[in-house]
């Protein structure tokens, strides 16, 4: 009987070491394959740092022996898109298909099913991209819309002027349409905001447009929100394929 125990014990925990040096095993594998996707990102796409790259599918050892990675999740917090940059961009995929060998050479191809993006433009890089001649603008929120405020001089006369916009979704654009305002504190027609805009030396009241059509080819963008901080545009990952190395 004692024999018979000491036998139990000693599966019991050869059982318990194998378990522990799997986990380990899994978790440095997972590591290892994040942080290569990192490096590869970071360097396709000319980021400043390295993106986060975050399997949460279960065992990354048995997604590897598949060859099918679940619920991928990639953030960046910046990311170049031509003339502007996207803050907090973060895409999810909910499976990424690729074979073993792909991930230990670097070359192959890759199947990504569609999924999600989203990425925050903010308000002073929208201010970089629109035309607002020798005024100084300054952008805020108000409510779902956006307030333009600035101090136009005519006649040598200081008005403060100010726009309420709505931001509108146009494709792979931003437009920036004004719905009212107000002069000196009190509302006024859009035409003689028009007026005080143009005796300034601007002509924009019929609205400003940021183009995003430096947003990776894969991405749809389908829906815009106003933050504290500037616009967020939301769509969709067309579910594509794409050699790696």
């Amino acid at each position: 009987m004692a024999r018979s125990r000491s036998t139990l014990v000693r599966v019991v925990v050869t059982i318990v070491a194998l378990a522990v040096v799997l986990v380990g095993a899994d978790l440095a594998a997972r590591a290892w394959a994040t942080g290569r996707a990192e490096q590869e990102l970071q360097e396709r796409l000319a980021l400043p740092r390295p993106p986060q790259v975050d399997l949460a599918g279960g065992s990354f050892l048995w997604q590897a022996l598949r060859g099918r990675y679940e619920d991928v999740t990639v953030t960046a917090g910046q990311v170049p898109a031509g003339d502007l940059t996207l803050d907090d961009v973060r895409v999810h995929l909910p499976a990424v298909r690729a074979p073993l060998t792909a991930l230990a050479s670097g070359s192959g191809t890759v199947d990504v099913q569609a999924g999600t993006f989203d990425a925050d433009v903010g308000f002073a890089e929208l201010l970089e991209q629109v035309d607002a001649g020798p005024l100084d603008v300054v952008l805020t929120r108000d409510g779902d819309d956006v307030r333009a405020a600035t101090t136009v001089r005519v006649l040598g006369l200081s008005t403060e002027l100010s726009l309420t916009v709505e931001p509108r979704l146009d494709g792979d654009a931003v437009q920036l349409v004004p719905v009212s305002a107000e002069a000196a504190g009190q509302e006024v027609p859009l035409a003689r905001a028009r007026r005080l805009l143009g005796a300034a030396g601007v002509d924009a009241l019929d609205g400003w447009e940021v183009a995003l059509d430096e947003v990776p080819g894969e991405v749809e963008l389908q829906d815009l929100t106003v933050t504290d901080e500037g616009v967020r545009v939301s769509g969709a990952v067309l579910a594509t394929s794409t050699d790696l190395g």
